[in-house]
C-alpha cells in the first residue's frame, strides 16, 4: 500500500515566525560596510540587469555559478544530482553553468566564506546552518525567493513551516532567503541481530538503554551499547538537544529559543547530569570522545556496536550492510518520567540552496530555473526511487514495502510523529552559537564538570545575546 510522506511542519512557535512570508520585502536599515558593500551591489545588479538582458537578445549564454557538495559518484545522493545537474545543462543550452562543487565539509565552509568576504559568492549554492544566515540575508549576500515560490511553475518546498531557517520576520526582515534541499533526522539504528543473541529487545525508554548496558558489559565489554561520535560536534550537539528535549519538552525549547533558559538552571542542570550518568554508566563506549562517524557507521558493519546515533543522511550505508533487514531505524529513547515527548522527531530543514545574484538579473533568472529544477517534486520524486525511500520537505507517494528495511522502518515511525523539532541552538539565527555550544559539551567526556560548563556557556551566551 503506498503511503503518503508529509511535508515537514515544524512546531507553532516557528511556523508563527515565518508567517506572512509571502509579502514584500521589509527594508532593514544597516549602516555596517557589509550593508553599505551590500546597497552599492544592488545599484550595480540594477545596470547589470539591463546589461544582461542586452546580451541575451543578442543570443550570448547567461553564465552562473553552482556550488554543492555533490562531486563523488560512488555516493548515490551526489550521483544522483550530478546527474541532475548535466541534465539542466542539456536542456537549458542557453544557461552555461560552471559547477565549483566541493565535497570536503571542512574545505566547503572555508571556500564559500571566503567567497562571501571577497564579495564573489556563487550565483547558486548550498546554505547550512554552518553559515549566518540571517546576517547574509540582512546584508543583501542571498536574496529573496519569495517571487519565485509563489509562481504557477513551481513544485518544490512550499509550505511555510519549512522556510523557519531561512524566513527572518521574526527580526523584521520579510521575504524567504532559501530553500530546504533535504529533511534531515537523527534516528538510532539498531542491530537487532547482536540484541537478540544476548536476548534484549530493542530499548525505547533511556531505563531501558542502562539496562541493556549492564547486560552487554557482562557478556562482552568489548561491545559498544549506544554509540554517539562525540567527537563529531554535530552529532554530540544533536544528541544534548534531543535529550533535553525528551526530558523538559518544545516549551522548553521555546524558552530556550527565546533566552528565557540558562545554562545554570535546574531544567538544563538536569539534563547536563543526565547525559554525564550515560558517560559514567559506560552507555557510550570507554573513549566515545575518539569517535568519529565514519569509524562508527564501520564499527556497527562490523557487529561491534548494538545501537547507534547519527544523521540520517547515511541510510545508504546502512541500507547496503549485509545484514540490513535486520537493522530497524527507530526514535531517540525517552525518559519513563516523561512519555509525552516520546513521538517528537527531530528533523532539520536548515541546509537548503540560496541565490546570491540580483532580482531582475538574468542569472538571478537562470538561477531560479535551476533551483526549481532540483528542487522540484519530480525532482524529489526520483531521488526517493533512487534512495529506498525517505523524508522530504514536498509531498510525495512512494511505496514504502519497497525500501529496505532500515529505510522501511524510519518511515514507518516517522509517520506516526506528534511533532518534530531541529536542534534548539539552530533557532537562535548565529552560526557561531552551534559550535561554542558544542566544543563545550565535548568537555564532558574528559570529565570536566557540568557545573564549569554550564558556567562558561552561560558566560558565552551573554555574549552573543546581550538582554
Amino acid at each position: 500500500m503506498k503511503k503518503r510522506m508529509t511535508a515537514l511542519f515544524l512546531t507553532a512557535a516557528m511556523a508563527a515566525a515565518v508567517a506572512g512570508c509571502s509579502q514584500k520585502t521589509t527594508e532593514v536599515k544597516d549602516t555596517s560596510a557589509a550593508a553599505v558593500s551590500s546597497e552599492a551591489k544592488q545599484e550595480e545588479g540594477t545596470k547589470a540587469s539591463a546589461d544582461g538582458k542586452e546580451s541575451q537578445a543578442a543570443g550570448e549564454k547567461v553564465k552562473i555559478s553552482y556550488l554543492s557538495r555533490f562531486t563523488n559518484p560512488e555516493l548515490p545522493r551526489a550521483k544522483y544530482y550530478m546527474e541532475k545537474l548535466e541534465e539542466f545543462r542539456a536542456a537549458n543550452p542557453d544557461i552555461e553553468v560552471e559547477d565549483v562543487s566541493i565535497a570536503d565539509a571542512e574545505s566547503y565552509k572555508s571556500s564559500l566564506k571566503a567567497s562571501v568576504a571577497a564579495g564573489s559568492p556563487p550565483t547558486l549554492f548550498i546554505c547550512s546552518d554552518a553559515f549566518p544566515h540571517y546576517d547574509w540575508a540582512k546584508n543583501g549576500v542571498i536574496k529573496d525567493l519569495t517571487p519565485m515560490i509563489e509562481s504557477a511553475d513551481w513544485t518544490g518546498p512550499a509550505d511555510e513551516g519549512v522556510f523557519g531557517s531561512f524566513s527572518f520576520e521574526r527580526k523584521g526582515l520579510e521575504g524567504i532567503y532559501g530553500v530546504p534541499n533535504s529533511v534531515i533526522g537523527s534516528p538510532v539504528y539498531v542491530n537487532t541481530k547482536l540484541l537478540k543473541e544476548h536476548g534484549i529487545e530493542t530499548p525505547k525508554t533511556w531505563e531501558d538503554v542502562l539496562a541493556m548496558t549492564e547486560k552487554l558489559k557482562e557478556a562482552d565489554p568489548s561491545i559498544v551499547p549506544f554509540s554517539m561520535a562525540a567527537k563529531t560536534k554535530a552529532d554530540l550537539g544533536r544528541f544534548f538537544s534531543e535529550l533535553a528535549v525528551r526530558m523538559n519538552g518544545l516549551e522548553f525549547r521555546d524558552r530556550f529559543i527565546n533566552h528565557e533558559v540558562k545554562w545554570s538552571d535546574p531544567e538544563m542542570m538536569a539534563v547536563l547530569n543526565k547525559m554525564k550518568e550515560f558517560i559514567d554508566a559506560g552507555v557510550f563506549g570507554r573513549d566515545a570522545i575518539s569517535y568519529e562517524v565514519e569509524n562508527n557507521i564501520t564499527s556497527f558493519g562490523e557487529g561491534k556496536i548494538a545501537m547507534l546515533f547519527t544523521a540520517s543522511y547515511y541510510f545508504d550505508r546502512f541500507n547496503g550492510m549485509d545484514f540490513a533487514d535486520q537493522i530497524d531505524c527507530v526514535n531517540f529513547p525517552y525518559l519513563e518520567s516523561a512519555p509525552e515527548n516520546k513521538d517528537i522527531w527531530f528533523a532539520s530543514t536548515s541546509e537548503g540552496f540560496c541565490i546570491s545574484a540580483e532580482p531582475g538579473t538574468p542569472e538571478y533568472d537562470a538561477a531560479c530555473k535551476l533551483m526549481s529544477f532540483m528542487l522540484s517534486k519530480e525532482t524529489f520524486d526520483g531521488y526517493a526511487e533512487v534512495a529506498g525511500g525517505g523524508v522530504y520537505p514536498v509531498d510525495i507517494d512512494y511505496d514504502a514495502s519497497k525500501s529496505p528495511n532500515p529505510m522501511k522502518t524510519f518511515m514507518e515511525g516517522y509517520a506516526t510523529r506528534s511533532d518534530t523539532t531541529d536542534i534548539m541552538a539552530a533557532y537562535l539565527d548565529d552560526a557561531s552559537v552551534i559550535n561554542i555550544t558544542n566544543t563545550e559539551l565535548q568537555t564532558m567526556f574528559v570529565e570536566r564538570p557540568v557545573e564549569d560548563i554550564a558556567k562558561t556557556l552561560d558566560t558565552e551566551y551573554a555574549k552573543l545575546f546581550p538582554q
